[in-house]
């Protein structure tokens, strides 16, 4: 069965998916949204697919600094996605470790607070910060300016709160917050429905169509056959193994880790609290350890649940294991539940060679993982972090790049793609690196500024999402060089001192 002819189909309704089908439809091509879930909306186990996500325009990276400030303004006012955001600020404090872990390089907790804090005041972005209210960013300089955050609430703050400017450092940032993830994702695919986009549920893609030299459309596994004049795959995590199914054998073989971008399991957890206790801590800020990677979020009520939920999680350099799942058969897996399929028959299909050239993340989520976010939420909220607030754990999953760039650019320009010409219309927009989400308002511009379908008014370095940058840092990675991040402050204990641990913000 073939279906009507698309000017581009795009593969995954997530956060890139979601953002390009509607750049596109209100440019006035047609568009084509497949993904596996019943509805085709984001799936159950999409990392867009999720209670809440942190805003925040903090990057050291001037691309990513740049972009986030206008997606912050866009946050703010888009009549579709400004009542799924919420400007509580974001605190970012070191705990008692004082650095940021990351090996060379990564500097001290200080030099992050005043970076940070540099970049979140840099005067000429001042035109991109559309209807900013608020203050600016400010170093925490002792515990009454802690305090002071909290003022009005009636939390009580734990030792972790405690010794800024002593033991600790920090900061605070009041132009930043977090946004309802799955719920922003959905209204905006909904808003793109209502253009022109047409949404195919249910549909797990499995092959390329080929005709004369040439990837004309996509075959699903139940038969049916979609056609288009462009393809954006945007598929996330589960992009590598896409490619890795999808591109014939006479393109380039190319295994998963080959694709310069793998897919990496962080840990979240879900706790349900009682009204008294979300009313305690209801409009505080989005907190960060960079020091750990731990973060957390104010309560959010779940209206289909009746309860209030509050997510704490980590940003990490991630697991092996678990692997996503091709079939779409629920929402994401508990990372307890996950915590040994390292020693189970995953390990048997090869696919540890996934984290080949990256080695960053360690095989499998230890047992005690939930333990040690429950340790890192006493420290702040101590009445909160009872064993028995516990909804759920769960995992999501990243797609990673060496140096957290996402990947914006055509199939034919992958070195070992060797079919160049079959490939020059099929678009892969992934590598997410944990950091995408933010972005959902505008990275349909920036795709539709790298597509050429619109001018790069905002003078961005775009050769740093192409193929071409990810080979180079290979290469360079494996001359023994060190990597910096484009991102974030991502931590692992063991791999504190390698060169491509992830530290930056």
């Amino acid at each position: 069965m073939a279906c009507a002819k698309s000017d581009y189909l795009v593969v995954g309704a997530g956060v890139n998916g979601t953002s390009i089908a509607t750049t596109l439809v209100s440019l006035g091509y047609s568009v084509s949204v497949l993904d596996r879930s019943p509805d085709g909306f984001v799936a159950a186990d999409g990392a867009s697919n999720d209670l809440n996500k942190i805003i925040r325009a903090d990057y050291t990276d001037g691309n990513y600094c740049t972009l986030a400030k206008e997606a912050i303004s866009l946050w703010r006012t888009h009549p579709v996605l400004k009542r799924f955001y919420h400007e509580v600020g974001v605190l970012f404090r070191s705990s008692d470790r004082g650095t940021v872990w990351g090996g060379a390089g990564s500097g001290s907790g200080e030099e992050y607070v005043r970076r940070g804090v540099e970049k979140a005041r840099l005067e000429r972005e001042g035109y991109l910060e559309v209807g900013a209210a608020g203050g600016r960013a400010y170093v925490l300089e002792d515990d009454k300016q802690v305090r002071a955050v909290f003022e009005g609430k009636a939390v009580r703050l734990g030792e972790g709160m405690k010794g800024m400017g002593e033991r600790q450092t920090g900061y605070m940032n009041p132009r930043g917050g977090w946004a309802e993830a799955n719920a922003a994702c959905r209204a905006l695919l909904a808003h793109a429905v209502r253009l022109g986009v047409t949404l195919h549920a249910n549909s797990t893609v499995a092959a390329f169509i080929t005709e004369n030299n040439r990837i004309t459309g996509v075959r699903t596994a139940d038969g049916r056959a979609f056609y288009a004049d462009h393809i954006v795959l945007a598929a996330g995590a589960w992009t590598s193994g896409l490619l890795t199914t999808l591109v014939p054998p006479a393109a380039g073989k190319v295994g998963q880790a080959g694709w310069m971008t793998r897919p990496s399991a962080q840990c979240v957890a879900i706790l349900r609290l009682t009204a008294a206790q979300a009313a305690s801590i209801r409009g505080t800020p989005v907190i960060i350890n960079f020091a750990t990677g731990f973060y957390q979020f104010e309560p959010t009520w779940c209206a289909a649940r009746g309860e209030w939920l509050l997510k704490i999680a980590y940003h990490s350099n991630g697991y092996v294991y678990p692997k996503p799942r091709v079939e779409c058969s629920g929402g994401y897996p508990s990372f307890e539940a996950s915590a040994f399929e390292a020693r189970t028959a995953t390990r048997q299909l090869g696919s540890e060679g996934d984290d080949a050239g990256y080695d960053m993340a360690a095989p499998s989520i230890p047992a005690t993982q939930l333990d040690a976010m429950l340790a890192e939420l006493g420290a702040v909220y101590p009445d909160l972090a009872a064993r028995s607030n516990v909804l759920e754990t769960r995992v999501c999953w990243y797609s990673d790049t060496l140096d957290e760039n996402w990947i914006i650019d055509t199939l034919n320009h992958h070195p070992q793609f060797t079919a160049k010409a079959m490939g020059e219309n099929v678009w892969v927009v992934s590598g997410d690196s944990g950091h995408a989400y933010k972005f959902l308002p505008l990275i349909g511009s920036l795709f539709a500024s790298i597509a050429k379908l619109q001018p790069n008014t905002r003078l961005l370095d775009l050769h740093r999402f192409t193929f071409a940058h990810q080979v180079r840092l290979h290469q360079l990675k494996a001359q023994g060089e060190q990597i910096e991040s484009a991102d974030s402050n991502r931590f692992s204990e063991d791999k504190a001192k390698e060169a491509n641990a992830r530290a930056r913000l």
